[in-house]
């Protein structure tokens, strides 16, 4: 086992489609994507640790948990705030945690890190994050083992920003297969779960990204050919980001502020989530893992109309 600290670079060249990847070992993050010289997501591959979480992978919780405290059967626990301003825990407990590099292979890479007796999450994780290209894109395979002797409640994400090549947000839409949104408070915490439906938070049918919300969370997603399908689209080209439906959630968040994002560009933030915000709380849709018990799930972006 090895310890990376440069991006790992994967490429493929597969049907006509040149593909590549820059995967960071910091929080077992994607930092760039390309297929066809085409970029596709926002990274930081000249930073030590990945900027703005971008492509980190989110465990064992995704987004908040408010006030970095929980219960869990009895028991009250104090999480690190990592969100200091707010008090917040933010982006679980792996996003600035150096993964181990497992396997290697010129369009393949596997990472793996633990989880073991943090501070206000008393449980064993063992943790494997697998990026493939494929031939229009990557697939992401995210592994959690309870290496622990007592039941571990569990949520994954992850964070990746996409983009488009070089073109403006004033010529992409975003498509979005949500029948309700949910909205955030002042602290980007939970707030209320509403219908979509004659809205402005309805992005089924796709809307101008200047025109769509900046910060919003989605749940009763439709999923299609047995994947969820969020798609940030140009007039000849898309990009989309897929994953199984037992990712009940998706989180948007547009912003400038990320480096290198220019005055016509945006950073796009499209987060795949098993539970919502703050679900160590509600414990919504949060997983118990038993011991010795292994969930895997998958989620990736693929390109269309990408010539070479």
């Amino acid at each position: 086992m090895v310890r990376a600290t440069s991006p790992i670079i994967l490429t493929l060249n597969d049907g006509g489609a040149r593909v590549r990847a820059a995967i960071s070992c910091v929080g077992a993050s994607l930092q760039g994507l390309w297929v066809n010289d085409t970029a596709l997501v926002w990274g930081s591959v000249d930073a030590t640790r990945p900027v703005s979480a971008s492509g980190v992978t989110l465990v064992p919780w995704p987004n908040r948990v408010r006030g970095a405290r929980w219960e869990w059967e009895g028991r009250v626990l104090d999480l690190e705030p990592t969100e200091p301003v707010r008090g917040n825990a933010l982006h679980g407990l792996l996003a600035d945690t150096a993964f181990e590099v497992r396997e290697l292979r010129a369009s393949a890479v596997l990472l793996g890190a633990r989880i073991r007796e943090a501070p206000g999450y008393p449980f064993a994780l063992d943790v494997l994050v697998e990026y493939s290209l494929e031939t229009a894109g990557i697939l992401v395979r995210t592994t959690v083992t309870n290496a622990g002797e007592t039941a571990a409640p569990v949520a994954l994400g992850a964070h990746p920003y996409l983009r488009l090549g070089d073109i403006p947000a004033a010529e992409l839409t975003l498509d979005i297969p949500a029948d309700a949104a949910l909205l955030l408070d002042a602290d980007d915490l939970p707030d209320l779960v509403v219908p979509v439906a004659g809205t402005e938070w309805d992005l089924r049918a796709g809307v101008p990204v200047l025109d769509g919300p900046q910060h919003l969370g989605f749940t009763a997603l439709s999923a299609r050919d047995g994947v969820v399908t969020s798609v940030l689209r140009g007039r000849d080209a898309a990009v989309a980001l897929w994953m199984e439906p037992r990712f009940r959630w998706l989180q948007i968040y547009l912003t400038h502020d990320f480096p290198g994002v220019g005055p016509d560009h945006l950073a796009i933030a499209v987060e795949p989530m098993t539970a919502p915000p703050d679900a160590l709380n509600s414990g919504i849709d949060l997983h118990r893992l038993e011991p010795g018990e292994t969930w895997a799930l998958d989620w990736g972006i693929r390109a269309t109309g990408l010539t070479p």
